[in-house]
C-alpha cells in the first residue's frame, strides 16, 4: 500500500462511517456543563519514512519507533483539539532496495527528530452515537484529524563507523533549514476502558514542506565546490560498492525535487480524562445560562375561596 492508497483508504472509512452511524445529536450541540473537557495522553508506536531513499514498498519494512505526550480539549461530543510533542526516528537506505540504480547510488540516512503539532479531531463515531438505542455508552469511537506542526530536521549517515550530520556539509551545495513545517492527518479508533481511561490506535501521515528530510533532493554538484573532503565523500558514494560505480557526472539526477518527503506514525495512545475543574470548564457560566433558560414564567395567583 503506497501513500496514495492510504489516503484513499482514510477517505473511504471516514465517509462510510459518517453515513452508517447517522448520529442523533447535531455536531455543534454542546453537552451539559459537567462535561470533562480536559485530558492528557501518552503514545508509543512505529514510524515509516517516504522520500527519495524509499520510493518503493521497502518503506513499510524499514520501520523505526516514536513516542510522545499531549493534552486534549474536548469542545463537545464530536470535536476535540490536541497539542502534541513527539519524538520519532526515520531512516532510509539504497542498500535495502532491489533496484539496480539505487544500489549504485548507495546513499543512506537516519534522523532523530522532534515534532510539535496542534490538531483538530472530528469524532464521527463516538461513545454517545447509539445512546438513543441502548441508553448506554457505545464503547468504541472513530475519529479523523487534521493539523499543523513543526519538525526538526537533522539527517545523519554512517561514515567510517560514526554517524555524521549531513545538513552542515551541504552535500548538494544547498543550505536548508533544520526545521520543517508538516501537515498531520489521519484516522483513529478508540475504546473506553473505564469512565476516565481510554485507549486508541491511530495512523497519521505527515506531509512535509521539505524535500530534504533525507538530505537527498536534486542533482550531483561539482565536488570542487563542496566545503570538505567529508562532504565530497558523502555527496557521491557509488565508489564504495564492491563493484565501484564510475559516477553519474555533474548535474546528473541525485533525487527528485518534485516530491516532498513525508512520514507515517502509527501509535497506541492512552488517554486519561481529568476530573472536572470548574474554573477551566467554565461550569458556573454555563450553569447560569442553562438555569436561566429553564426558568418558567411565574404562575398566576388563584384567589382562595372564602
Amino acid at each position: 500500500m503506497n501513500r496514495f492508497s492510504f489516503l484513499a483508504f482514510l477517505l473511504f472509512v471516514t465517509v462510510t462511517s459518517v453515513v452508517v452511524a447517522q448520529p442523533r445529536y447535531r455536531v455543534f450541540d454542546f453537552r451539559d456543563p459537567k462535561l470533562k473537557s480536559f485530558s492528557v495522553h501518552g503514545q508509543l508506536g512505529l514510524s515509516s519514512y517516504f522520500g527519495d531513499l524509499c520510493p518503493t514498498g521497502d518503506c513499510y519494512s524499514n520501520t523505526k519507533f516514536n513516542f510522545g505526550i499531549g493534552a486534549n480539549y474536548r469542545m463537545n461530543d464530536y470535536i476535540f483539539f490536541s497539542l502534541n510533542a513527539q519524538y520519532y526516528r526515520i531512516s532510509g537506505s539504497d542498500l535495502e532496495s532491489g533496484n539496480t540504480g539505487r544500489l549504485k547510488r548507495n546513499l543512506s540516512f537516519r534522523s532523530d527528530n522532534l515534532e510539535f503539532s496542534g490538531i483538530a479531531n472530528f469524532e464521527f463515531l463516538n461513545y454517545n452515537t447509539f445512546r438513543y438505542l441502548s441508553r448506554k455508552e457505545f464503547p468504541i469511537s472513530m475519529y479523523c484529524f487534521l493539523g499543523l506542526g513543526l519538525t526538526t530536521n537533522n539527517p545523519k549517515t554512517e561514515y567510517k563507523g560514526d554517524y555524521v550530520e549531513l545538513r552542515p556539509l551541504k552535500t548538494e551545495g544547498v543550505s536548508y533549514s533544520g526545521v520543517a513545517a508538516v501537515i498531520p492527518f489521519g484516522l483513529g479508533i478508540g475504546y473506553k476502558v473505564i469512565d476516565q481511561l481510554s485507549v486508541s490506535l491511530q495512523a497519521g501521515y505527515r506531509y512535509s514542506f521539505s524535500d530534504r528530510l533525507d538530505d537527498v533532493s536534486d542533482v550531483y554538484v561539482d565536488p570542487g565546490t563542496l566545503s570538505s573532503d567529508i562532504a565530497r565523500d558523502l555527496s557521491f558514494r557509488g565508489d564504495e560498492r564492491p563493484v565501484p560505480f564510475a559516477g553519474y557526472g555533474v548535474g546528473a539526477k541525485r533525487g527528485n525535487p518534485g516530491n516532498r518527503d513525508g512520514y507515517l506514525l502509527i501509535n497506541l495512545k492512552v488517554e486519561y480524562i481529568l476530573p472536572v475543574v470548574p474554573f477551566l470548564n467554565m461550569n458556573s457560566r454555563q450553569t447560569t445560562k442553562r438555569s436561566r433558560s429553564t426558568i418558567s414564567a411565574p404562575s398566576r395567583q388563584v384567589p382562595r375561596k372564602k
